[in-house]
């Protein structure tokens, strides 16, 4: 029950569907998903330790709104870390298993990069599948779960920026280098040259459409 009433609201968090000036009541949620308001407090305080919303005693919880300082951490964090992530993944998942993933990924991503109006909807499936598989795939417990949390709070951010597909196109690009390089076996600190180039694009796009944000 509790981790169905966090991933419920996580989802609703995360994709702008509720208003940061709505106060989250418990009883209301625990009405809704047909459970007791016990698991709806478990998964507000976690939510809460990740940062998705604020609890205020007697006055009410309320979702953070996304800041400058919550964009920049999201960002450094993926600085510091993706290219870890890459590494760890290609150091301890057994090559031909490697070699299968990232070739699926790949085809993933050159189908998508030749639709016309792409979906906003697929192009996240496709996109946060490659992120998820190297955070995933690690090896490291502790990384799994930060960078999780991290991407989380960058899926809201990516939801209330991005209007046009122009970025999306150019991420699909930069992704398949990412996966040509290990694929090739390059150096790993070309991979991560790359990996570190992805992230610096996708922030300096994200700061010169600071208008688009819808939250």
């Amino acid at each position: 029950m509790k981790t169905k009433a966090y991933d419920y609201l996580k989802e609703m968090i995360i994709n702008n569907r509720i208003p940061t000036s709505e106060n989250l009541n418990e009883r209301t949620i625990a009405k809704e998903l047909n459970i007791s308001t016990t698991p709806v407090k478990e998964a507000l305080l976690r939510l809460e330790l990740e940062n998705h919303i604020q609890i205020f005693p007697r006055r009410g919880i309320y979702i953070k709104e996304v800041n400058l300082k919550l964009i920049k951490d999201v960002f450094q964090a993926r600085m510091k870390l993706e290219p870890v992530l890459i590494e760890l993944t290609v150091q301890s998942m057994e090559k031909k298993l490697l070699l299968k993933n990232l070739l699926n990924l790949k085809k993933d991503f050159t189908d998508i990069s030749k639709v016309k109006n792409l979906d906003v909807d697929i192009f996240d499936k496709v996109y946060e599948s490659f992120r998820y598989f190297f955070t995933n795939n690690c090896n490291n417990l502790y990384l799994t779960k930060q960078m999780n949390v991290v991407y989380d709070h960058l899926h809201r951010i990516r939801r209330s920026l991005y209007k046009e597909d122009h970025r999306r196109l150019e991420g699909i690009g930069e992704s398949i280098e990412i996966i040509d390089s290990v694929i090739n076996e390059s150096p790993m600190e070309t991979t991560r040259n790359l990996s570190v180039k992805h992230i610096e694009n996708a922030q300096s796009d994200f700061f010169a459409n600071l208008d688009n944000l819808k939250i």
